[in-house]
């Protein structure tokens, strides 16, 4: 009876403004808003959503834009579990209002939370991520936020669990370190929480190849605190399964198979409580593949074998729920099990399924993160707009209420209609070139993707013929060098534009690699400018397909040995790039296909034209070829 009472009076307060012609200060009127959404917290019965669609329609509110963003907020937080679509419109209106406030951080603290959660909801990972870093970022920027502590501790969770799955690890460690710091002057234990930040301080850890072991076994004795306080079933399986990642890192083979076999026993427990569960279903799924490995690593091959034949009936019944990546990881236990025991066929089997995996999660992430930041862009664009229309629409009734004589109403709306017109004109205009900008940049960003698995897809063809004849010492050699120039690949790979040093390491890289691949029956010379060409950047991996033309299309049929050369020019704000080779020219029609380039070539084409847009400078490719060799002349952009 008393929350009713104390409902109703706040209430009759926020009010009490509706008849009074008086300007409220916003953050006065926000701080109401605030403790009036405190007091509906605290009253179930109350219908919120109601409430919150009156005061949408309150015209003092609609004249305040971070009242309005509070208001679109709350209707947003109390659709999101009936409807989601009308939820999704409500915060993407208090998104638009709030990014164009240059104060309020608390309150663009709580709307980024949201529209994260929503995203996340809906499945939409990029967008999640998106939200949830800069929601983090408000709290890891302003220690005076005023916000409720765990509302700030969850929020970082969020943001330090999708940073693990996009390889973000520094950032992070961050905020899992942020959110304990939090957590630690709350008077409440909350070991939920504590448990969840060590256990992603762990991961990060672990995966980022920087971890000490005495950080790992820290968090490690921490997580068996906590869950051996608790006594939660899941609390106390993700404590075995980072004690068998840490028993794995240091070589201990049947402690982390212990820790595992423990693992399993809870998600087949998991399972038989709940057998749709799709989290049940992938987490024994993740768990055996896991320990196929271990079992043909330490040579119990039988165990192996059985539970091959166990995750083989879990993809046979739960096809579609496994992702892409949790196949990869299964079948690349079977192939180091068939590997083990001799069967190379199945083994390059396997080897050939996991490119044709690896190749539709590089496809599909690209695909996803670019419809996704799309959609972003499209909404506050589309947001933008909106803003300046309501504006001139204020503005216009505000104008016709102060004026009285017609003469003076039709003079300014005329005014006013010109300087809307050309102000939409130059808007409009402006819109257009900076989503024409953001699109080219995204369509660098997919074709990057697209050529890195072409080019992880040709070297490892040649590490396949190596392991199907048997030469495990060129394997061995092979495969260390393929490592070095991937991790190079992928480095190079994350950056719009790279130093000239790192990109010409990587070319020789590959040169090396390819010498070992045709078995030394080239040579190969790069001549570099006499400058420092680690502060010169270029755009990276455009120099490799057409030297890769050069090795299988150049020379690849030559009975003398031949010659690649590499020559690299600077010229004001380009580079110019000479590759030529002493092959039988591309005259010959079994050394090149139809179009005389390969798929790689095709893509660099395509990114050199967009390059071209971007900067508009002129990007150019001039082949010139008889039967004495191949010279090709790559025009680049360059960066200081």
């Amino acid at each position: 009876m008393k929350k009713t009472l104390l409902f109703l009076l706040l209430t009759v307060i926020s009010c009490q403004h509706k008849s009074e012609k008086v300007s409220i200060h916003p953050e006065k009127m926000l701080e109401s808003l605030q403790v009036i959404s405190d007091s509906l917290d605290q009253n179930p019965e109350v219908d919120k959503l109601a409430f919150w669609s009156g005061k949408l329609k309150e015209k003092d509110f609609s004249k305040t834009g971070s009242a309005l963003a509070f208001i679109h907020y709350n209707l947003a937080k109390n659709l999101v579990k009936k409807d989601i679509d009308s939820a999704k419109q409500h915060i993407n209106f208090a998104l638009g209002l709030v990014e164009k406030e240059k104060e309020f951080n608390a309150l663009k603290f709580t709307i980024y939370n949201g529209a994260g959660l929503i995203s996340e909801l809906e499945g939409k990972f990029y967008q999640s991520v998106y939200y949830f870093n800069k929601s983090a970022a408000i709290i890891m920027n302003d220690d005076s936020l005023k916000c409720k502590p765990m509302a700030k501790v969850i929020c970082l969770l969020n943001a330090a669990q999708d940073n693990n799955k996009i390889s973000q690890y520094q950032k992070s460690i961050e905020q899992n370190q942020l959110a304990l710091k939090i957590l630690k002057g709350l008077p409440e234990d909350n070991y939920k929480y504590n448990f969840r930040a060590y256990s992603q301080l762990f991961t990060a850890c672990e995966e980022s190849n920087i971890y000490k072991p005495d950080s790992l076994l820290f968090y490690i004795k921490k997580l068996k605190q906590i869950s051996s306080k608790t006594n939660e079933p899941m609390q106390v399986r993700f404590t075995n399964e980072h004690m068998a990642h840490y028993y794995l890192l240091n070589n201990q083979y049947d402690k982390a198979i212990h820790h595992y076999n423990l693992v399993k026993v809870y998600d087949e427990e998991g399972l038989l409580a709940s057998p749709e569960s799709p989290v049940m279903i992938k987490n024994l799924y993740t768990t055996i593949a896991n320990l196929i490995d271990l079992y043909v690593h330490t040579k119990r091959f039988p165990e192996a074998e059985n539970l091959i034949k166990q995750a083989d009936k879990i993809e046979s019944q739960h096809l579609q729920l496994l992702s892409y990546y949790e196949k990869c990881l299964n079948k690349k236990a079977k192939m180091h099990y068939y590997f083990a025991k001799g069967n190379k066929e199945k083994a390059l089997e396997e080897a050939d399924e996991i490119l044709a995996l690896k190749d539709n999660i590089l496809r599909n992430s690209g695909i996803q993160a670019t419809e996704e930041m799309a959609t972003i862009y499209e909404l506050q664009a589309k947001d933008r707009s909106i803003h300046g229309l309501n504006k001139a629409i204020d503005n216009t009734e505000n104008r016709l209420e102060r004026n009285q004589l017609l003469l003076l109403i039709v003079g300014l709306l005329s005014l006013l209609a010109i300087s809307w017109i050309f102000l939409l004109y130059f808007f409009q205009r402006q819109k257009r070139q900076k989503q024409e900008k953001e699109k080219i940049l995204l369509q660098q960003q997919l074709l990057r993707t697209q050529m890195e698995p072409h080019f992880i897809f040709n070297t490892l063809s040649a590490l396949q013929s190596f392991i199907r004849f048997d030469e495990k010492e060129k394997s061995i050699k092979y495969l260390s060098q393929f490592s070095r120039l991937l991790r190079s690949s992928l480095e190079l790979s994350r950056k719009n534009y790279v130093p000239l040093d790192q990109e010409i390491e990587a070319i020789e890289n590959y040169l090396s690699l390819q010498q070992m691949r045709f078995e030394y029956t080239f040579a190969y010379n790069i001549i570099v400018p006499d400058t420092d060409t680690s502060a010169l950047l270029i755009p990276p991996m455009l120099i490799q397909p057409f030297v890769e033309n050069a090795i299988i299309h150049g020379i690849g049929n030559l009975s003398d040995k031949g010659l690649i050369t590499l020559e690299i020019a600077v010229e004001e704000n380009q580079i110019v790039v000479k590759i030529t080779d002493n092959g039988k020219g591309y005259q010959d029609k079994s050394n090149v296909d139809s179009d005389h380039q390969s798929l790689s070539g095709t893509i660099a084409r395509e990114r050199l034209e967009i390059l071209a847009r971007e900067n508009k400078i002129k990007t150019n490719i001039e082949i010139t070829s008889n039967e004495n060799g191949t010279i090709v002349l790559l025009t680049l952009p360059l960066k200081n």
